[in-house]
This record gives C-alpha cells, structure tokens and sequence, in this order.
C-alpha cells in the first residue's frame, strides 16, 4: 500500500511542554497507517545519517536524517518575538522498523517550528543561548508528510 503519511502535533501551546528542557509532543498519523504517538524533541543531532526513532500506537517508524538546515527569525522584532525553524529531510529505514511500519520505505519532510520571545541580557537576540524571558504567543509545531509504501 502507497500513499503520503503525514505526522503532526498541531500547535503545542501548553506551558508545561515549552519549558521543558527536552519537550514531548503529541503526534497524530494519517494517511497509509492512521496511528497516535508522541517524539521527544531533545537530545542531540539533527545530523545527517543519525536514526530517529517514532514510537507509534502502530509499531515503530524509523527514519534516517538525510539533511537538514535550521532557521532563525523574529516574527516581531518589537517584542523580540522569535521562531527557530528546523527542517529535516528523511528516510524510512524500513528494516529498523516495527509493526504496521515494518519493511517500508519511503522518505519525506519534517519540521519542527518553536516560537517564543527570546532574548539574552534583556535585549532581543535569535543567538543559541538565548531564552524566552516570557512564554505570551509561544509554541511547538512538529510537522511531517512524505511518500510512505508498507506491506499489506
């Protein structure tokens, strides 16, 4: 069976989640497996050829970082309103994989979109070591969508 998966959080504005040094969100799959799941955020990489691991209510989907490029911006410079944009491209590593995601293939986009008012030293700043001074429009936005063909 072929079709496109997409995997998203919505957006995560819970407080609790956005302060977390290592942030889980809550994941929903549509498309060829429909399945509910969650990914932790933390930890190292991105980088190119690490695994990540999707735990689903399904099996496990596997996939290979492929590439990927982080962005910063400030969606309002006034408030020091930020976004930090990481995006992914993967591959499925079918033989890694488990349950409904054993044996697939396939490869796809995943983004993870986190918004916050960032500053260091009490000046706006988009520089890695700064920090949100509040959490007022602040969120988690885990997207992704790619060609995905498993067994039947």
């Amino acid at each position: 069976m072929t079709g496109t998966e997409t995997f998203t959080s919505g957006k995560v504005t819970n407080a609790k989640v956005l302060e977390a040094n290592s942030p889980t969100v809550p994941l929903t799959y549509t498309g060829v497996v429909s399945a509910t799941g969650s990914f932790n955020l933390g930890g190292s990489g991105p980088k190119k050829g690490q695994i990540k691991t999707f735990v689903t209510s399904k099996g496990n989907l596997v996939l290979m970082v492929a590439s990927d490029t982080v962005s910063a911006k400030f969606v309002d410079p006034s408030t020091c309103l930020a976004q930090d944009i990481t995006t992914v491209h993967y591959t499925v590593a079918g033989s890694q994989s488990t349950g409904s995601f054993k044996g697939a293939s396939g490869s796809g986009v995943v983004s993870a979109t986190f918004q916050a008012n960032s500053e260091l030293k009490g000046k706006c700043s988009l520089a890695n070591n700064a920090e949100p001074a509040t959490m007022n429009g602040a969120y988690i936005l885990f997207t992704g969508t790619g060609p995905l063909t498993v067994k039947s």
